[in-house]
């Protein structure tokens, strides 16, 4: 009986052991300060528009060659 009792607990302790260390470990970050997250931010939504438009370029492309095909297939 007290097997199944510490089987029940050990999940729990486990969990409770798991938000503690994570906890200290959010403590140890460095955090950026708000203009880096600025700057990150704005790199990554450059890099997102550019990647963007190549792939629809891409696909705006891919479409006038099948359009193409299917006129002079038929």
């Amino acid at each position: 009986m007290a097997a199944l009792a510490s089987k029940i607990k050990a999940p729990f302790q486990s969990l409770v052991q798991f938000v503690t260390e994570a906890w200290f470990e959010l403590k140890r970050v460095v955090w950026p300060t708000r203009e880096e997250a600025q700057s990150f931010t704005a790199v990554v939504i450059i890099a997102v528009t550019i990647v963007a438009v190549w792939v629809g370029s891409l696909d705006w492309i891919c479409a006038m060659l099948v359009t193409a095909l299917k006129v002079y297939g038929s």
